[in-house]
């Protein structure tokens, strides 16, 4: 799995936290960060941001590996920072793959992703922030609290991250997403 998991053991480790009170801070379960940090499963993203916050971090800290200190200029074509996130099920370990827009900045409220997702899946997650979506290929259904949302090919969907919500490929097929997430830190 790599860097990710490795960070989130650095973390907990410089903040004298057990597994158990890192579970508890995050409502994330016992089992599933110690599958995590022992590299046998990729977190989702839902985890990550639970994770980051119960730790007092950014969820950029926990994906990049530098600090820029000014502008970050990504030209197409450049792929930075990409990380795979699972769904919680074996049976897709990468169903997402996401390219940080932000490479080597940290502190970011505001963290842009290219997505391209793989998965059907219906995962429901939810966490604190923000999100903007906007399809550049392919189709996405997202499902919000009880609504259902299908996007094509330049559309985009701004929604409160607290309310349950899944993003999926329509149809079996890929979608590649911009991804904007704010992440509020106390």
């Amino acid at each position: 799995m790599g860097l990710i998991n490795e960070k989130i053991k650095q973390f907990r480790e410089q903040k004298n936290l057990s597994i158990e009170e890192l579970a508890e801070r995050s409502g994330v379960n016992t089992n599933v960060l110690s599958a995590i940090e022992n590299g046998n499963e990729a977190p989702s993203s839902a985890i990550i941001i639970k994770v980051s916050r119960a730790l007092g971090l950014r969820v950029d800290t926990l994906l990049e590996v530098s600090n820029v200190t000014g502008p970050v200029l990504t030209k197409a074509g450049e792929v930075h920072t990409s990380t795979n996130f699972s769904n919680g099920k074996t049976s897709h370990p990468d169903y997402a793959n996401y390219s940080s827009l932000t490479h080597g900045k940290s502190n970011c409220r505001i963290n842009p992703f290219i997505v391209d997702i793989k998965d059907t899946d219906n995962t429901m997650s939810s966490h604190e922030g923000e999100e903007l979506i906007y399809v550049i290929e392919g189709s996405a259904e997202v499902i919000y609290g009880n609504q259902t949302y299908s996007l094509e090919k330049g559309d985009s969907l701004y929604f409160d991250s607290v309310v349950s919500h899944c993003v999926k490929a329509k149809k079996g097929g890929t979608v590649k997403l911009l991804a904007v997430l704010y992440s509020p830190i106390d």
